[in-house]
């Protein structure tokens, strides 16, 4: 007689135990979401406790902060208010190997792009010296930023010395680009699951804050 020869699984079975993996993903999945967005806001804070490190002691060496750049070339458009050069060159922070990126510090939410920076005060457009100054929203009520009323400065004898700031994850137009981003809080990110910047800035007087 014949061994009789091991069946395998049914259609039926193997229908089944893909709907109980489907089921177990979908409630796994926002809980695995939500806890890599929450690592990347902790190297979002820390890369931006870095930068200010790096600017306080190009302070302490050249007495004012670096100037912005900016550039209107199709290339490099969305580079706009890249990290100075000047950290790179100090030896402050690390050199970057991608197109556009001057330093090592690439927003994890912003692949191919380093962190933004923006401080009252000179700045270039294509790599010129530009005779105004760069504009930067300042809420009225400096450095709490909740008031929705501001003044738009561009000396360095603004009450902001400097912002550093990531686009923040699911970057839109009311928030990550708006005109009064990143110091007016309504452009903040402010949980899990949200949109919206986060940023580190200084006061003119001294003293550092972070979004949430």
């Amino acid at each position: 007689m014949a061994e009789r020869q091991p069946s395998g699984f049914t259609l039926i079975e193997l229908l089944a135990v893909l709907a109980i993996v489907g089921i177990l993903a979908a409630l796994l999945a926002p809980g695995l979401m939500n806890a890599i967005e929450r690592g990347r806001v902790a190297t979002v804070h820390h890369d931006l406790r870095q930068v200010e490190v790096a600017l306080t002691l190009y302070y302490a060496e050249q007495r004012h902060f670096p100037p912005v750049r900016v550039s209107c070339n199709t290339t490099e458009q969305s580079h706009w208010c890249q990290l100075p050069p000047e950290l790179v060159e100090g030896g402050w922070l690390p050199p970057g190997g991608k197109p556009g990126m001057v330093a090592a510090l690439e927003d994890p939410f912003n692949p191919g792009h380093a962190y933004k920076y923006a401080a009252p005060g000179p700045y270039y457009m294509n790599n010129e010296l530009q005779q105004h100054g760069f504009a930067v929203f300042v809420p009225a009520d400096f450095p709490s930023n909740r008031a929705d009323s501001g003044v738009y400065h561009d000396t360095d004898d603004s009450p902001l010395a400097w912002v550093v700031w990531s686009l923040g994850p699911r970057q839109d137009r009311s928030k990550a680009l708006h005109a009064r981003a990143p110091l007016s809080e309504h452009t903040w990110y402010q949980r899990t699951g949200d949109h919206g910047v986060i940023a580190r800035y200084q006061h003119r007087l001294g003293g550092s804050r972070q979004t949430p």
